[in-house]
């Protein structure tokens, strides 16, 4: 993950002196001293990345975290608003919401619908089935199996190409981990961080099996036509990387692999 770091700030930086470079010292038009006042929704749905507090009903995660950490370099001030994660890709798509933090994968459809920042994490596709399972050992076994995934997410889609298996479809991967464990399907598939996260409150129940076997990077997503906004963020990344507040909040969340 450090290597990723690193790699993710040389990409930021060089798109921050770009930015810059690009600005005319009489543009008064995107006044980067302003305060910018935005909403950003989120699925809290996905622990450790975003989920709400049962204690204090506060939405909290990685996610969070870092959009306040890029918030706070970028001058901006944000609330966070808890959205289904269908009407998040709906909205975000339409323009109703205009920035939108989710372990949101960037991929080529979803770069027509709306703006992307740069990447900030790394998170492949893996496979959880129940602690007592010898018969799926990785991703190649689940042929012919009952498949889980939330709808609409890279996992779901990773399912719909294995042969002969019968994909379930989830709102939310609470409810497809609890079915696994109730023995009323075969295997889920979700990212990475998030299998951790379910394997570890359960490990009496749940294990992961193989090695991640995809490679998807998050983005933070960002309504077409907001280029102001997109491009503080992207500053405001570039920041994080840089002085490393991004390795802390992995090690904060346990998000090393």
């Amino acid at each position: 993950m450090k290597r990723l770091s690193t790699i993710l700030m040389t990409l930021l930086l060089s798109s921050a002196l770009l930015f810059s470079g690009c600005q005319s010292s009489t543009d008064d038009t995107d006044d980067s001293t302003a305060t910018l006042q935005i909403t950003v929704v989120t699925d809290a749905t996905w622990a450790p990345f975003e989920y709400v507090n049962e204690q204090t009903h506060a939405i909290e995660g990685f996610d969070i975290d870092l959009m306040k950490a890029i918030a706070e370099k970028a001058n901006m001030e944000v609330t966070f608003q808890n959205v289904a994660w269908d009407a998040l890709l709906a909205g975000m798509a339409t323009g109703q919401y205009k920035v939108a933090i989710s372990s949101i994968t960037i991929l080529p459809d979803r770069l027509e619908k709306w703006l992307f920042s740069e990447p900030y994490f790394n998170a492949g596709q893996m496979v959880c089935v129940q602690k007592t399972n010898t018969t799926i050992l990785s991703h190649d076994d689940l042929t012919g199996k009952r498949v889980a995934a939330q709808t609409g997410t890279t996992g779901f889609f990773e399912a719909q190409k294995i042969a002969n298996a019968t994909v379930k479809s989830y709102d939310e991967i609470g409810l497809a981990f609890q079915d696994l464990i109730n023995g009323q399907i075969d295997a889920v598939i979700c990212d990475n961080p998030v299998a951790i996260d379910y394997v570890n409150a359960n490990p009496d129940k749940l294990k992961k099996v193989g090695t991640a076997f995809t490679d998807e990077y998050y983005g933070i997503s960002v309504a077409k036509g907001q280029t102001e906004i997109l491009s503080r963020i992207n500053l405001g990344l570039a920041a994080v990387i840089a002085d490393g507040t991004l390795d802390q909040l992995i090690a904060k969340w346990n998000l090393n692999p």
